[in-house]
Parts: C-alpha cells; structure tokens; sequence
C-alpha cells in the first residue's frame, strides 16, 4: 500500500479520535458541573436533619450540623463516583435494571460502611441470628423473600440498615431521583420509586407491583411504616409494609434503630487523634433485629400493625415531643404502647 492509498484512513482515523475526545469532553464536563450541585443540595439535607433534631433535648450544634453536612456531601461525592463505574457495564447489558445487584450489594453498601465510619461511628447489630438468610443471586426457591420494617429518625437510618442485610430493595419518593449521586445509585440500584403527592394513584399500584415482583423473586423489601423522619414522636404505622407482607405471605421483621442523643454533635472522629473516644460504645447505633414474624394471608392489617409498633418501639429509649422538655402534649403514642 503507497502513502496515497493510507491518505484517507489517516484522515477518518483522526475524524474518529477528535469526535470520541469531544464526546470525552462533554460528557466529562456535564459530570463536573452535575458535581458542583452537591455541596448546594447537602445544605437541603443538613436544613431538614436539623429540624428534626430541634426538638429534641439534644439539638444539633453547629459541630453537628457540620458533621451532617459532610456526612451528605460524602454520600452523594462516592455514590456520583460509584454510579459513573458502574455505567459501561450497564450500557453493555442493555441499560435497565441490568446492573441491580452490584449496585445494591457492592456499591451502596460500600458508600455506607465509609461515609458512616469516616463521620459517625459504629453501629452494632444485636440478634444478627433473627435476618432470614439472603442469597445474593435469588432464585424461585427462596420466595417470598421477607418484608424489614424499622422505625425511622435520622438520615443515619439509611446507611445503618447497609451493615445488617446485604440485598434489599427500597421504597423511596421520586424527588430522590434528582439527588446527585444518591439518585442515580438507587436508579441503578432497582429501587422502587413512589409519588407521595397529587395524583398517586398509578405510582402507588406500581408500589405493590415492583414489591410484589421483588419478594417473589427472592428479593427483600425495606420500609419505614411511619412513613417520615421524626425523633421527637412514636408515629403510628401506614399499612403498605403490611400489606405487602399480607400479599405475599412474606415475613415480616421488624427492625429497631436506636441513634444515640450525641451521634452528630459528639468529636467524632476527631478525638480519635488524642484517645478522647475512651468508650465508643456510647456512640454506637444499635439495630435490634427482633424475631421474624410469620405472616398468613388471612390476618388482618390492623393487629399486626399494633404488634410491630409495640416490639420495635419498646427497644427504644423514651421519646419526646414536640418542645424539649415534651410538655406540649402533642402525639402521647408512647403512652398507648407501654
């Protein structure tokens, strides 16, 4: 082949390169810029941590709201960098729900086990024994898979739940999806996405659908049965855990986390530097795994709900209400309990 003949390869070869690197180009930048929106969103997060902890005894300090908000930055930060690793192989796959499984039990949990200990601290599972076995590659035979509810109080619910089970699936608000980082990896992930407001009919049919087909396919659920955060009330449960569980038969396991008072306004990790974390048990957040609870299709949703709400909030300390020193008299749920 003369130098004339190769001319025209030379040339398309170099057309390809330039197009890749400018396609290289934009899509680097359009993730450099998408970045650049989670110190903004953090703040969000951070505002709606610290209204929840404002009326407890033990509001949030400027320490701990900026603890709250690194906690988030990292979060989104390492979920961004694990949603961007896993995008060759999903494309390769097909898109979808291809990549699921690594999403959930690899990267997430790897994002919740170093955000948590890089900004809080330990969590400890007590009755590890009582989480049904998980089989990472699900088949027919271990249907239904069981249904987990816990009490819900703090964002550090969320990355808590990661250190007990190893493959689940959530139930999250749409608006989710649009955080940077956090959305995508749910997305990836296979999570189950609801619309809480307006016209919610066909999102919630679509709840019980992608439940239903996820328990039947070996797949647990998590939810949170007093549907929003709260550390200052015991809110009665919703019935969709219940349901769902009912539905398929699954069993359900009930779930308490315990945050301790100081989790984000202690020196952590800091006071590691100088031995000042004598007794880090005190920080701890402790998941009580309560025993399965076998579930029929003919029971009624209101007396499991009763039953579920006694154990999980009877592992809880006292909790209070509305003013710090709970003398508003708002939800008195913890009296009906005892």
């Amino acid at each position: 082949m003369n130098a004339e003949d190769s001319g025209p390869d030379h040339e398309m070869l170099h057309d390809v390169i330039r197009a890749t690197l400018k396609v290289v180009y934009v899509l680097a930048s359009i993730i450099y810029y998408y970045a650049l929106t989670i110190p903004f969103v953090a703040i969000v997060s951070t505002r709606q941590e610290y209204k929840i902890w404002k009326t407890t005894p033990t509001p949030l300090t400027l320490l701990g709201m900026s603890k709250v908000y690194a906690y988030n930055v990292i979060w989104m930060g390492l979920c961004l960098l694990a949603s961007i690793s896993l995008l060759p192989m999903w494309i390769q796959r097909g898109c979808g729900n291809s990549v699921s499984l690594e999403a959930n039990a690899f990267m997430e949990r790897i994002v919740a086990y170093a955000v948590t200990n890089l900004v809080v601290g330990q969590v400890e599972i007590v009755n590890p024994e009582n989480i049904p076995p998980i089989n990472l590659y699900p088949t027919k035979d271990d249907a239904p898979a069981p249904v987990f509810i816990a009490n819900h109080c703090s964002q550090l619910d969320v990355s808590s739940v990661y250190f007990a089970i190893r493959r689940f699936k959530w139930i999250a608000k749409q608006s989710v999806k649009v955080i940077p980082g956090a959305g995508n990896i749910m997305a990836l992930g296979g999570h189950v996405f609801i619309q809480r407001k307006g016209k919610n009919r066909g999102s919630v049919s679509n709840l019980y659908e992608q439940s239903n087909q996820a328990i039947q396919g070996g797949i647990p659920m998590i939810l949170f049965p007093q549907g929003t955060r709260r550390m200052s009330t015991k809110l009665p449960f919703k019935d969709g855990a219940f349901k769902i569980a009912i539905e398929n038969q699954a069993p359900l396991v009930p779930i308490t986390i315990n945050v301790p008072p100081d989790a984000w306004n202690n020196l952590y990790p800091l006071n590691i530097l100088w031995g000042g974390n004598k007794d880090p048990s005190k920080n701890k957040i402790i998941m009580t795994i309560h025993a399965p609870i076998e579930v029929k299709k003919d029971m009624e949703i209101q007396p499991l709900k009763e039953k579920c709400q006694e154990i999980i909030y009877s592992a809880l300390p006292p909790l209070y209400h509305g003013k710090k020193d709970g003398s508003d008299g708002g939800n008195n749920y913890d009296k009906k309990i005892k």
